[in-house]
């Protein structure tokens, strides 16, 4: 797809960049926020959800960046952006317990997200020479949704944002490198599975859905460990929204294709 292509995949999409851009930011910060005083039952559900709002935004911003080229940079710019995400997650939660006010702990790691974003941007653009006229703000934008989509499943798991109870449930327990594959797939996806000539926003987006209610249903297995029942309620959750989004997606794909025909399985032996 052209970059002429992806200026009008933009004016015909169903849905506003600059408003996924605000369900990122403010629904990402906000549930994470708010799981903090909803208890261990709804609390780890409402962070769970801040990380699937997270994720859908990050996944659009993908599509924007990567369709001027071929779709090959994809998981290149899922892996470092992901990478950014931990380090960004790490250092504000860091930052916030050296200054004894863990309240500041997502705000401070969106900002390092934010920064360290662009840092690379510049890098890439200026340095490597990458002639991408959004790159700028799609990086800065997918090292945001990467630190959000991170700290929300991270505070599903552990019941808190503060650095203690992080450390201690999710980096501990090697969680953090589950959360780094799984949020990389959930935002890179999409748009891998889906571009190509006939590529629709609303049709990828319903596969981001998809991925990032699939990541909220394993982040509540992982959630076992902390016990209580928030565990079940993020797991049925996230099952729930896998079921919905993803036959969502299954049938968007099947109205856009030309024709769709059942192919039968595999069979059991080599023809």
């Amino acid at each position: 797809m052209s970059a002429g292509g992806s200026a009008d995949g933009a004016a015909a999409g169903a849905v506003s960049s600059t408003m996924l851009l605000a369900v990122g930011i403010v629904g990402g910060l906000l549930c994470i926020y708010l799981s903090g005083f909803l208890g261990d039952l709804i609390g780890p559900v409402i962070a769970g959800l801040g990380a699937v709002c997270a994720i859908i935004w990050g996944a659009d911003a993908i599509r924007r960046v990567a369709s001027y080229g071929l779709g090959t940079g994809v998981p290149s710019i899922g892996y470092m952006s992901l990478s950014v995400g931990v380090i960004s997650a790490l250092a504000g939660l860091s930052l916030a317990g050296i200054l004894k006010m863990a309240i500041l702990g997502p705000v401070a790691s969106f900002v390092v997200a934010v920064i360290i974003g662009a840092i690379i941007a510049i890098v890439a653009t200026k340095i490597v020479g990458m002639k991408i006229p959004i790159m700028l703000q799609c990086t800065i934008e997918i090292a945001g949704a990467a630190t959000l989509s991170i700290l929300g499943f991270a505070v599903a798991i552990a019941g808190s944002y503060d650095m203690t109870a992080i450390l201690k449930n999710v980096v501990a327990t090697g969680f953090i490198a589950v959360l780094f594959i799984m949020c990389t797939m959930a935002i890179q996806h999409p748009f891998n599975a889906c571009l190509g000539p006939n590529e629709d926003q609303v049709r990828t987006l319903k596969c981001a859905a998809s991925t990032a209610f699939l990541s909220m249903t394993l982040t509540g297995l992982m959630s076992l460990t902390t016990g209580g029942l928030g565990w079940f309620v993020v797991f049925i959750v996230g099952l729930i929204g896998w079921v919905i989004s993803f036959r969502a997606f299954v049938l968007a794909s099947c109205n856009d294709a030309a024709s769709t025909k059942w192919a039968g399985l595999w069979p059991k032996v080599e023809q």
